[in-house]
């Protein structure tokens, strides 16, 4: 942040700060202002008093711009939304955009070292961390797991060089984990820090260019200033005066010169500053390097190695007998000879082409750090002309599937990968320039754009992670990436032949990361239950599946369909099928290339209760020639702008399905509102009855749309579906903001007065 990097938490709110008090009793080029939760004022040196935001904003003070002055933002908790200003003073926000979800924590720093501050999230639920290099909406930069739950993320330049890295500190007891870099890994600095009644700042104490740590004491007013990564760590102690609020140190002005001097009280006077032995904290290494994969020997490790079940992001706890398996141990091998109740722990580390077939009843779980990567490492690259190739690659999977005109390679398997960036697959080799690669497949060779020196390139082999036709196999705390599943099939794949209706059932996958592998992130079948994973990037779905009574909860599913499959035939965040009693609940689905939720072909019974559905480019929650359904309580925003011809655009579509209520939503700019949609179905199975538009009940929703339609439309030349199904619209409250031919119904588009008229409300 440019010895801007500050941040001070309060009560679970992240307020970044800018600035560097130095050492002594005055503060360099820098000054203290407040904030005030509960009015949203803000008190600043050169600005006097305003009023910025809104009480319950999360406040944030940053330089936003690049020229070395810190202004103010708010974060927006209940929607993600953020409002920042180039200055210090009431008015309207220069930046204005939508990032993370309802939960998040915000922070801000540089994070790519160009002078300029950006944003970024820190999701407690999943110990993530989102960063982006531009203050707009879009897809975080970086993204990576660190921290515990319920932590309060901060960030600084702890090893002066220009870059800030995270921490997040626990606001009950103090205790505090500083990253070795904006990547996962074991934390550099773990001590505790302060008080629980203290809040932690970040910044420049002595101008020496690196960032270090001091706590608030808002007992005493005063300001704790601790040299925590050096050798001297004597605390300074700033006392604050009359000032009230939230504190915030920055540079107002640009100046660089002394604002304002703060008399120095006794370090001795003050409770709770922790003194701890302090590491200097280290340039950000390499990641670490990975063992080659081995059939033999396999290593069981005895119950006194396997860590205690705090160190691992895991849904269940280890036990005493779990059996530890490190990187480089054929994991298959260790399954085949254990029994069938049997917990494994999967080490920190790559675990590199692994493909396991459990038995019923066992339990995976993965250290903190622990992957699983389907891919192969690629060296031994060759120069030919602007391209660079190897050779030896016979790999070639099971094609499958219908691709967008823009992706015609998407139906192959085989992805690529340098430095963890996915390219884009290519038809020929003249077509490959930087960013894209091709396959010669028939000379066992790959090319690629991108001169691969010093780089990670890598390339999708392996095609499942997990598979089988078990029972009760447990599966949580991993990162699972870059397998080579085909289209419909999953990285994790609860069945015995993805090819057939082999499905295994009651499977439990928890709290993983499941990214970049190339068909399917997780697909699941029979009473499995799905949770708390985060879903994204994946080639063709995040999530699918079919059988009776499955659980899909609390995951987030984002940025699917990432190989460019056509989502008319199948493609985007989730798409279940031939389910009975599927509960989707508390999920967050947004950026999908297709629809953020999907029940397609005789699913019945099916309820979805409490998502939030956002920024997809299809339908937001589409439920398609299927059967008796509850859509209710969801948030849905800004879906269907991909397809939005008659109402294929809508938040919310019901196709050729009856027995539908949908209630208790609200939806907000969507393409459309909520559809009734009637087509010829006559090739759908069909298993309970016909596949018509009839007793869909919507009602006490609210819709705010700025253009398209609400309603139901067909095109069979059937109007029983106006007359006589029990259509009907009830006790809807509507924000209309377009042309006021805004609803569909009895074939044409009607006003609200006409709307009204035909018995809707």
């Amino acid at each position: 942040m440019k010895r801007l990097a500050t941040a001070v938490l309060v009560l679970g709110i992240v307020i970044p700060l800018q600035g560097a008090i130095a050492g002594s009793a005055s503060t360099s080029g820098t000054d203290i202002a407040f904030y005030h939760p509960g009015s949203s004022s803000w008190s600043i040196p050169g600005s006097g008093d305003f009023y910025y935001g809104a009480p319950g904003d999360t406040p944030l003070l940053c330089d936003w711009n690049g020229d070395g002055i810190a202004t103010v933002g708010v974060y927006r908790e209940s929607t993600g939304y953020l409002l920042l200003h180039d200055g210090n003073r009431t008015g309207a926000a220069d930046y204005e955009f939508y990032y993370g979800i309802p939960g998040d924590r915000p922070l801000c720093g540089d994070w790519n070292g160009d002078g300029t501050d950006t944003i970024a999230i820190y999701r407690p639920s999943s110990q993530r961390f989102y960063l982006r290099n531009q203050n707009t909406h879009g897809i975080g930069d970086k993204d990576f797991q660190f921290g515990f739950r319920n932590g309060i993320p901060f960030a600084g330049d702890f090893n002066g060089d220009g870059i800030d890295t995270v921490g997040v500190r626990d606001p009950k007891n103090g205790w505090l984990e500083l990253a070795r870099g904006n990547y996962s890994d074991a934390p550099v600095v773990e001590a505790f820090f302060g008080s629980s009644a203290d809040t932690l700042v970040v910044g420049d104490w002595d101008g020496d260019g690196t960032d270090r740590l001091g706590v608030y004491q808002p007992g005493t007013n005063t300001l704790a200033v601790t040299n925590l990564f050096g050798a001297d760590r004597v605390a300074k102690v700033y006392d604050l005066g009359s000032g009230s609020g939230v504190p915030l140190a920055a540079e107002f002005d640009g100046s660089g010169g002394v604002a304002t001097t703060y008399p120095e009280r006794d370090a001795a006077t003050v409770e709770g500053v922790v003194k701890p032995a302090a590491p200097v904290v280290p340039a950000t290494p390499a990641p670490p390097t990975e063992p080659p994969v081995q059939e033999e020997p396999f290593t069981v490790e005895t119950p006194s190695t396997v860590p205690a079940s705090p160190t691992v992001k895991s849904a269940v706890p280890v036990p005493s007998n779990a059996i530890r398996i490190n990187p480089g141990t054929s994991i298959q091998s260790v399954v085949d000879r254990s029994g069938g109740d049997a917990t494994f722990l999967l080490g920190a580390g790559v675990h590199r082409q692994q493909q396991v077939q459990p038995k019923s009843g066992q339990t995976f779980i993965g250290e903190a750090g622990a992957f699983m990567n389907g891919a192969r490492v690629l060296s031994g690259w060759q120069r030919d002309g602007s391209t660079w190739y190897v050779t030896g690659q016979t790999q070639s999977g099971r094609q499958h599937g219908s691709c967008v005109s823009s992706a015609p390679e998407c139906n192959h398997p085989e992805e690529l990968f340098i430095d963890h960036t996915r390219m884009t697959h290519v038809g020929s080799k003249s077509q490959v320039g930087p960013g894209k690669w091709f396959f010669d497949y028939g000379a066992d060779r790959i090319y690629i754009g991108n001169d691969p020196s010093g780089k990670l390139v890598e390339t999708s082999v392996t095609e499942m992670a997990f598979f089988g036709q078990v029972s009760n196999v447990t599966v949580t705390g991993l990162v699972i990436e870059k397998y080579a599943s085909p289209a419909q099939v999953g990285a994790i794949d609860t069945r015995g032949n993805p090819s057939g209706k082999t499905n295994g059932s009651n499977w439990f996958i928890a709290n993983n990361e499941v990214r970049n592998n190339h068909g399917v992130g997780i697909k699941s079948t029979d009473g499995s239950r799905v949770v708390g994973n985060y879903v994204h990037h994946n080639g063709q779905l995040g999530m699918g599946g079919d059988g009776p009574g499955m659980v899909i909860e609390d995951n987030e599913i984002a940025y699917n369909n990432a190989a460019g499959y056509s989502y008319g035939w199948e493609g985007g965040g989730t798409k279940w099928a031939y389910t009975t009693d599927l509960v989707v609940r508390r999920n967050y689905s947004h950026h999908n290339v297709g629809p953020g939720l999907w029940t397609d072909i005789d699913n019945i019974r099916t309820t979805y209760d409490g998502n939030r559905v956002t920024d997809n480019v299809g339908i937001g929650i589409f439920h398609e020639i299927s059967y008796d359904a509850v859509i209710r309580n969801n948030y849905i925003a800004g879906n269907g702008f991909g397809h939005s011809a008659w109402l294929w655009g809508a938040g919310i579509v019901v196709a050729a399905s009856p027995n539908v209520e949908v209630h208790d939503n609200e939806l907000v700019d969507n393409a459309d509102g909520i559809a009734g949609i009637q087509q010829n179905r006559s090739d759908a199975p069909a298993a309970y009855g016909p596949m018509i538009v009839k007793n869909l009940h919507v009602h006490d929703n609210r819709i705010t749309m700025t253009e398209g339609e609400t309603g139901v439309v067909r095109d069979t030349g059937d109007n029983s579906i106006f007359t006589s199904r029990n259509n009907r619209f009830v006790n809807n409250e509507y924000i209309l903001k377009g042309d006021g031919r805004q609803f569909a119904w009895n074939n044409g588009s009607r006003t609200l007065q006409e709307w009204t008229a035909y018995g809707m409300s």
